[in-house]
């Protein structure tokens, strides 16, 4: 396994009053703009909006996420780990694969991201690494076709929140990932985490998260069922569900409502079309 002791010269975490950190990532910025002007342009807009909720973190943690995969060689599924009170959860991933990687780290409670969050440094490690550390999950990586693991640790105010995952279906690949791209990443995710974190009355409610990213699930598979039967894009799909709930405080129930319409068995009532 490598730790990389030198991560903190390299992101924004909870810049100090010279502003070193916020200098670091303003720098980092600056020469992956100049290397990759329209990626880094582009990863901009995606990623440069405020953390007001529930909602609004995890559109940033599932946008970085798929940034990360857009933008740093050998990363092929991406994800982030959030951990407030409670056990740790998967908060945003870009494939199925992220999610059976994550859950058993989870479920043995020791792992690449469970070790950079505890550690507060990079872990990189090889398929092989993993299989001698730990036996169990080696065998649900490889059945998912994952052979490198780079983990990066989050923050919120300061503390130690999360982790932004990363994984390969390259055998030995992850090893020297952009740096100032991966600063760029974490430094959003950071921003977010602090100003969510910020607006909470107490200590931040996984709970509540984990509600949210339920009921991000359940609209996501209704919108899913309106394109696949009436052929209409993500955003008519998403405006046909809004006009059934009528307000956003029922949203979950018209998906819910849509999703048992068009799971119907044959020979049942057919839905009216959108």
């Amino acid at each position: 396994m490598t730790q990389d002791p030198s991560h903190h010269d390299r992101d924004a975490v909870d810049p100090g009053p010279d502003g070193g950190g916020e200098s670091a990532a303003s720098a980092a910025l600056i020469r992956a703009l100049a290397a990759h002007p329209e990626d880094i342009a582009r990863l901009v807009d995606e990623l440069h909006r405020r953390v007001t909720d529930e909602d609004s973190l995890l559109d940033l943690m599932h946008r970085t996420s798929r940034e990360a995969v857009r933008m740093i060689t050998d990363v092929h599924w991406a994800g982030v780990t959030a951990q407030f009170a409670g056990a740790p959860f998967t908060a945003a991933n870009t494939d199925s694969r992220v999610l059976v990687v994550d859950e058993g780290q989870y479920g043995q409670g020791d792992g690449p991201c469970l070790q950079s969050m505890r550690t507060d440094q990079v872990v990189v490690m090889t398929e092989e690494q993993v299989a001698d550390r730990w036996p169990l999950l080696a065998a649900a990586t490889r059945a998912a076709g994952v052979h490198a693991f780079h983990a990066e640790p989050l923050h919120a105010r300061g503390q130690a929140a999360g982790s932004l995952n990363l994984y390969s279906a390259t055998p030995g690949g992850l090893q020297d990932p952009d740096p100032d791209v991966l600063t760029v990443l974490t430094e959003y995710l950071d921003r977010g985490l602090t100003d969510y974190s910020a607006a909470q009355p107490g200590e931040p409610d996984a709970h509540r998260l984990q509600t949210s990213l339920r009921r991000r699930h359940v609209v996501n598979q209704a919108v899913g069922a309106l394109m696949a039967a009436h052929g209409v894009s993500a955003a008519e799909g998403m405006r046909a569900l809004q006009d059934r709930a009528g307000d956003n405080s029922r949203l979950e129930q018209a998906a819910r409502d849509v999703i048992a319409e068009y799971t119907r068995q044959p020979g049942e009532e057919k839905s009216d079309p959108v």
